[in-house]
């Protein structure tokens, strides 16, 4: 007598945990293996070339040595610290943050509730006049602001003659003092634009409800202002003050092309580049750039740690 074939045998079906195991696991994997590209190319292009770049600055890196590459851990950041010309860009550098936060932080909350306030009708064209700032790059923004500043031909010049608050030209970029105030005037020129946006979708997002409720209780509106909308908008604020401080810290293009290498002037970012390329102590160089990198991170940590909140309606 002949055996069965097996096609012919009636399937066998597998244990209902099993089943729901490989489902599980499944969509436990899927997340991950969406994001692995993600992670790889992050990894490829910004933590390995971070490694690179602390590993290059715990030893000796210069141009001018090109066979000398011994570890000599953190003297490269002891001597960066201890140069005065570090310590002045640092100070400028200070300058350039606190100065540019408080122009942010006021700038950016009368720009934002004006085009918050303003109809439909307009508020798209005023929108796009308010965007375009932002749409500039930095040395382009720096070679408009030198025509300004410009002693004989700028036009901040023509109009303080013409309004007879000055009777002579003034070379503004030569004031010290007076030519950190202008930089940041030139910065906030391409900051505030991004930041007011920011803003406006936090005020856009902040139910008209809750106005009305309180306008009804008799709230007067520089209470609901301040108990209601400043509030609300913290996650939108803490995002507009991380990327400012992103901005002014890390300056570059506005100072180079304004003052060029004034040291009553230079930020971190352009000492740095002499570090680099001027010196061409590469070690020193990236040493800079470390210490930047950790000052912004700690900014915006503090940023998020003590502004940012999660709202709710």
């Amino acid at each position: 007598m002949s055996r069965p074939l097996a096609s012919n045998l009636p399937p066998v079906d597998r244990p209902a945990w099993k089943v729901r195991r490989r489902a599980s696991l499944g969509k436990g994997l899927k997340p991950y293996l969406m994001v692995a590209p993600a992670v790889v190319i992050i990894a490829g292009l910004v933590l390995y070339p971070l490694f690179l770049s602390l590993v290059t600055s715990l030893r000796v890196d210069n141009v001018l040595f090109p066979g000398v590459h011994r570890f000599i851990g953190l003297t490269n950041y002891q001597n960066v610290l201890s140069d005065p010309s570090f310590q002045l860009a640092v100070r400028n550098t200070a300058i350039y943050f606190l100065a540019g936060s408080f122009g942010v932080l006021t700038g950016s909350l009368i720009i934002a509730m004006w085009l918050h306030n303003l109809s439909l009708k307009w508020r798209g064209f005023f929108l796009t006049v308010v965007i375009l700032p932002w749409a500039v790059p930095g040395v382009v923004t720096g070679l408009l602001w030198s025509f300004i500043y410009n002693p004989t031909t700028g036009l901040l010049n023509a109009i303080l003659l013409d309004l007879h608050v000055i009777n002579h030209d003034i070379v503004w970029l030569n004031h010290p003092g007076l030519n950190l105030l202008l930089i940041v005037i030139a910065l906030l020129w391409q900051i505030l634009p991004l930041t007011s946006v920011i803003l406006l979708a936090g005020l856009e997002s902040i139910p008209p409800s809750i106005y009305e409720a309180a306008r009804v209780d008799g709230c007067h509106p520089w209470h609901a202002f301040t108990h209601i909308t400043l509030p609300l908008i913290r996650p939108a604020l803490a995002i507009a003050m991380v990327q400012t401080a992103v901005l002014t810290i890390g300056v570059f293009d506005q100072v180079y092309v304004l003052t060029g290498y004034d040291p009553s002037t230079k930020s971190v970012i352009i000492q740095t580049y002499l570090y680099a390329f001027q010196n061409l102590n590469l070690g020193q160089g990236i040493s800079a750039a470390m210490l930047v990198t950790l000052g912004i991170t700690v900014v915006g940590f503090i940023y998020l740690r003590f502004l940012y909140r999660e709202v709710s309606y």
